[in-house]
């Protein structure tokens, strides 16, 4: 991993890019091409290199223990959108589907009832998709 003092302002996109590359593969830059409108470009941006340039190339925590705190905290705020996507990131990070729903078992206490339902319930549909998708490549 990258440390703090090494990601320089100029290539702190490539290396937020580089990082999501090795979690979700170059199938995510599909889904952040220009859009011709700059706050829109600048917002992907911003998230490319402050999420993953900024926090996640520190070297002090590995990727799956990262991934336990996202899951944790977009669990807490209720953000079911950014959730699946960690979900995702969770699996490619090493965690098992079964890591994932202890995970956010164990926030019940911490988060209520509801928010743990909801997060419990994006969870399983983004298992069962990236299960329905690899089936269907393997077919």
């Amino acid at each position: 991993m990258t440390t703090e003092s090494t990601v320089q302002e100029s290539s702190r996109y490539e290396t937020g890019a580089g990082i999501l590359d090795n979690i979700f593969g170059p199938s995510w830059r599909d889904k952040t091409r220009e859009t011709g409108f700059k706050a829109v470009d600048d917002f992907q941006r911003i998230t490319v290199e402050h999420c993953y340039a900024d926090a996640w190339a520190r070297d002090t925590l590995d990727f799956k223990t990262r991934s336990v705190i996202c899951l944790s905290s977009l669990a807490t705020m209720g953000a079911p959108e950014e959730l699946k996507l960690h979900v995702e990131a969770a699996l490619a990070n090493g965690h098992s589907h079964e890591d994932i729903f202890e995970i956010l078992l164990h926030l019940i206490p911490y988060i209520g009832v509801p928010k743990a339902v909801q997060a419990l319930r994006v969870a399983g549909e983004a298992i069962q998709e990236l299960f329905t998708k690899a089936a269907a490549e393997n077919s």
